[in-house]
């Protein structure tokens, strides 16, 4: 015979918080490592963005499938996690609660920085950011693709390797660091060919443009075998017929494809 465990009874407000987090420690967390309990963090972290990313209908294939009241037990897990790790690090209950009201202390005495748009010789100058696109091209024509998987940015979809530019990395340098992390392969600047410069704009691009500048360079020579390099951001590599992609390729980059096979150097997209 088993018996049934009780209802949760109501919720009661945060009033014993810490001594509540080393109840739980040394209940049914006692045997897991302090450092297991740190890793956790992050994996609630990344559950937070994902129930995010599920209320916004961020990821087209789900569409909207969380809400809001998802989005805030995942975050209240995040402090969880975070809360009883921090029990065994400062070295009990009292001390982990000294020391999160020395550090709330600290971040709320912090002065907000004034917006570059707050000083006159700033006002009128609002950047786009800039992304570097890689295609790399076989003898017959095919460009390299890679799917999209686990960014929470258009996952499933194709895309050419691309990314961000890294403090002291010009456009090119960017470009072709991207192409090695993301495909293994290794490129060299004299083999670049600028193909096209598409300034696009969609509402969750950051900045006060929501905007960016995609630079796109073509590779016809390159060495290793391509792949995809970062299982944990793309689950395969493809080529691609880039004047006939396939309809899972991402929207812009469908366009981008379009004006570089005209021969057009530049476009934009998404702009009313």
């Amino acid at each position: 015979m088993t018996t049934a465990e009780p209802a949760p009874g109501p919720a009661e407000p945060c009033r014993g918080f810490w001594a509540d987090t080393a109840r739980i420690r040394s209940g049914y967390l006692a045997e897991v490592p302090t450092q297991t309990l740190v890793l956790k963090v992050a994996e609630e972290v990344g559950e937070a963005a994902q129930a995010y990313i599920g209320m916004t209908g961020g990821n087209p294939r789900k569409g909207v499938h969380k809400d809001r009241t998802d989005v805030l037990d995942e975050l209240a897990d995040v402090m969880l996690a975070a809360a009883v790790p921090m029990v065994d690090l400062a070295g009990g209950a009292a001390q982990a609660e000294a020391h999160l009201a020395g550090r709330l202390g600290i971040v709320s005495a912090r002065e907000v920085a004034a917006p570059p748009a707050a000083t006159p010789e700033a006002n009128g100058w609002h950047g786009s950011f800039i992304a570097p696109h890689v295609l790399l091209r076989r003898g017959d024509g095919r460009v390299l693709m890679l799917r999209r998987d686990g960014t929470g940015y258009r996952d499933g979809w194709l895309c050419p390797p691309a990314g961000r530019i890294e403090p002291g990395e010009h456009v090119l340098a960017a470009a072709i660091r991207e192409a090695a992390e993301e495909t293994g392969v290794r490129l060299r600047e004299r083999d670049a060919r600028f193909v096209h410069v598409m300034h696009r704009t969609e509402a969750t691009l950051p900045g006060p443009c929501h905007a960016l500048s995609d630079y796109w360079f073509g590779f016809d020579r390159w060495e290793g075998e391509p792949y995809a390099a970062e299982p944990d951001k793309a689950s395969e590599a493809l080529w691609i017929d880039p004047v006939n992609p396939p309809d899972d390729l991402i929207p812009y980059c469908t366009v981008a494809l379009a004006a570089i096979t005209r021969g057009e150097p530049f476009s934009v997209h998404g702009w009313a």
